[in-house]
Parts: C-alpha cells; structure tokens; sequence
C-alpha cells in the first residue's frame, strides 16, 4: 500500500504542475481540446491492448509458482502479438478515417496530423499497459509497476508542459508519446534482470492454441475497459459539441482531480491485493485482507473527495488558473457521485481479481450503460453539469448492485457496509450545502467549516496508517526471532 500511496502521490504532484501550466498556457478552451484528445489516447489504448495484462497475470501467475515458465512464457507472447497485431489493424483505420473520426466528436478544426503522434502513444502506452504491467504482476514484481509508473509520470510533466509552454497546443500534443514510451523502457530495464521475469521472458512465444483462453478474459475486458473509454469519450464529445469547449475544460477540472484521488485508491489496492488474490481465489484469508483494503480506500476516498469539494474555490485558482473559476460548481456536485464510483470501481474489481468475470463484466457495463443513457438524455439539457448529473444516477445505480452481489457472496461485512453508507450520507449533505451556498455567491472561508468531517476522516486514517504499521512492525520482529 505504501509503494501504491507513493506512486499515487507523483502522479498527483506532476500531474497538478502539468494541468497548471496547460491551464495557463492553453486556457479553457484548449483544455478542452486536448482532454478530448486525452480520452482518444486512452479509449485507443484499451482497444488496442484489449487488457491483456488481465489474462498474463490471472492466467499466467499460477504457472509462475509452479515454475512452469514455457506455459508463462506463451501466455506473455501470444498477448504480445495480438497487442501488435491490434495497433496494426488502428494504424490502418486512422489513416483511413482519421480526419472524419475527428469530425464526428466535434474536431474538424483541429489539424489532422495531430493524430499522429496520438496514435504513436498508443502503441507504448498498449505494450507498457498490456505487456509490461502483465509481466510485472506475474512476476510479483509490484515496484516495477510503481518505477515504471513514476517515471511516466514524471515525463509527462517535463515534457508535455515543456513543450506546451513553447509550442502550446500542438506541443503538449506532439510530447504525449514521450512518457509512454520511458514508461515502456523502465519496464524492460527493471524486469529484464528478475530472475522470474528473465525466464518468461526467455519463454516467450506464440501459440494459437493461447487465444482462447486469453480472449476469454482479453474480450470481457474490451466488453468493459474499452466500451467504456469508447462511452467516456462520446459523451465527452457531446459536451464539447452542446456546450462549447470552454464547459468541456471547466468538467475537465472535475474528472482529473476525481482521478488523482482514485488513483489513491486502486494502485494501493491492486499492488496489495491482485499477485496473492490471483494466486489464491476468493478465499476466507483474501476476503480479510478485502475488507482492510475497502476500509482503508474508503477514509482516503472521502477524505479526498470532500477536501476537494470544500476548498475547490481556492484549489481551482491554484492548479489551473482564474479562468477555471466556474468549474467550482461542477466540481462540488460531482464528488458525492465520486465517491460512490470509487466505491463500485473497487468493489468491481475484486471481482475480475479473484476470475469472477460474469460478474465483472454485468457491473462494469452496467455502469456505463446508465452512464450513456443519462448523458444523452441531461447532456442536451444541462451541458456539463448534465454529465454530472448522468454520472450520479450511473454510479450510484451501479453502487447498490455491486454491494448486493458482494455482501450476498459474503465478500463485505455489514460493518463496512454500514460505515460506507454514513460516509456517503455526510458527503452527499456537505457538497449539497455547498453547492447551494456557491450557487448564492457565498465561497472562501465561510465554507472553510465544512472540512470538519473530512478533519476527523483524515485523524481516523493516521490513526489506522500507523496502527497497521505498528503491527507489521511487530510481525517482522517475531518472524525473525
């Protein structure tokens, strides 16, 4: 959880200088712009990976323990070549269609080879995603995954906000391959010398006869993963096309600090969770460490999602600029809804952890599913905050289902049911008193108060850091007498 908590936080610490000095540089409306081409980026890299690190890990893992490194080592090859095979066939469409794709989410005016080097990203940010991540968590081999991530991370804040700062628009644009690709090589230099690694590695090939197992989960996770980016992105695009660049800049603010925090919560999670879970299935021991987990994700969730919510008229001026100021209301209603997702995205994930894929599958797309709906529906009538409103009926549809899966499979306890409920209770009665409040003109410090609760979260949360560490401590301590 640690090394999760610590790649997390340079995520946030570069990202937040990266979106300042697009903020300033590019405005509103360039943000705009180049979040949808962000979200392009993305939905390109879940079709083109299909989520193939899924399968090398929950199907390549056991194979690992057992040492049976030419099985592993087929698995890992064959996902290679589809993931090759894949950005191919993208190639070809975008240089077909490429121009007309842009039209269609509302870009005619933005130049064609702009997509180039989107595309270029794609192809590491698939091979770093599907293949890289996949060979580390087979290997248990997590600060791989966290030196490769902290170098992305870092690169994109050198060198997209460098180049935008010089070059604008067109810059950050041209310098999106850049972290994908140091991201790419930190995975072959830290894994290359693992003696596990080094022996899939040595394994790898490809086996036709691999496909079916790997499309069994690799075509559940196109069915989720890449719907998703392909839902996110057309609603983005509505926004953009309704309301203006300028509100889709101002929703920008809302979702990339929403992703700063949830980043919080799944890379502990996985890191902690996915190597042994993968291993062992959803067993009694696996379920404890579930629910310490989800308790632990839940303090830091709301934590975030309140302080955000209370101190977004100081946090907007700061990491982007006063041009950003409107999107305090969106960000204020959006973070109840947050909370909820963040909840679901957890929860769902379990599921794919411990091979649970029909269920996986039934929550991920139920989510997106609400989520397009709504969005057609309050986009055309509200814009941005129509998409805020969509993703607050989408995640706390979704949320009631997966809690009711889970407690039915006695994956959660009442007790963290219960203490899930009253976080949300608090949180949704905060921001709604905020949002009235801002809606009336009052901000700064009158609202300062309102931090009290997420205070106390933040207390209970140290607490139970150093508690937990504090037996660990001890654990090693008598482990090594």
């Amino acid at each position: 959880m640690a090394r999760g908590g610590a790649l997390s936080l340079v995520r946030l610490m570069s990202g937040l200088v990266r979106i300042k000095i697009l903020a300033l540089v590019i405005g509103a409306t360039g943000v705009g712009v180049y979040s949808l081409l962000l979200q392009m980026y993305l939905t390109g890299v879940a079709l083109t990976s299909m989520s193939l690190a899924v399968p090398i890990i929950n199907l390549g893992r056991r194979h690992v323990v057992d040492r049976e490194f030419n099985q592993a080592g087929s698995i890992a090859g064959t996902a290679f070549a589809v993931i090759s095979l894949n950005w191919i066939a993208l190639l070809l469409v975008v240089a077909l269609f490429g121009q007309s794709l842009l039209a269609h989410f509302g870009m005619a005016d933005v130049r064609h080879d702009l997509v180039w080097p989107v595309l270029i990203a794609i192809l590491f940010g698939a091979l770093s995603g599907g293949f890289g991540e996949g060979l580390s968590f087979v290997s248990n081999r997590f600060d791989a995954y966290v030196r490769a991530g902290i170098m992305a991370a870092v690169a994109d804040m050198v060198f997209v906000a460098g180049a935008a700062w010089i070059y604008g628009l067109r810059g950050a644009v041209f310098a999106m391959p850049i972290g994908p690709f140091l991201m790419l090589a930190t995975y072959w230099l830290s894994l290359r010398r693992d003696a596990q690694a080094a022996q899939v590695l040595r394994n790898l090939a490809v086996r036709v006869a691999e496909l079916p197992r790997l499309f069994a989960y690799s075509g559940m996770m196109l069915g989720s993963v890449a719907l998703t980016n392909l839902g996110l992105t057309f609603l983005r695009s509505r926004v953009l096309i309704e309301a203006g660049a300028a509100a889709n800049g101002y929703l920008q603010v809302a979702t990339s600090v929403s992703a700063y925090i949830l980043s919080f919560i799944t890379t502990g999670f996985f890191g902690h969770l996915y190597a042994h879970a993968a291993a062992s299935g959803d067993t009694p021991e696996v379920r404890i460490e579930l629910d310490k987990t989800l308790r632990l994700g839940l303090l830091i969730s709301f934590c975030g999602c309140g302080t955000a919510a209370v101190l977004a008229d100081f946090l907007i001026p700061l990491l982007y600029s006063g041009e950003f100021r409107p999107a305090a209301q969106l960000l204020t209603a959006y973070m109840p809804a947050e909370l909820a997702f963040q909840f679901v995205t957890n929860i769902t994930a379990y599921q794919l952890t411990v091979s649970l894929r029909r269920r996986y599958l039934a929550l991920s797309q139920s989510y997106i599913g609400l989520l397009v709906i709504s969005g057609l529906i309050f986009i055309p009538r509200a814009g941005a905050l129509g998409y805020v409103g969509a993703h607050s009926v989408a995640a706390v549809t979704t949320l009631i289902a997966a809690c009711t899966l889970a407690r039915r499979s006695k994956q959660l306890s009442w007790g963290f049911l219960s203490l899930m409920m009253i976080l949300m209770a608090t949180l949704t009665a905060v921001c709604g008193i905020l949002f009235y409040l801002r809606l009336r003109g009052y901000s700064g410090a009158i609202l300062l108060p309102a931090l009290v609760p997420f205070a106390i979260g933040g207390c209970v949360l140290l607490r139970q850091f150093l508690l937990d560490r504090r037996l660990e401590s001890r654990a090693r301590d008598s482990a090594s007498d």
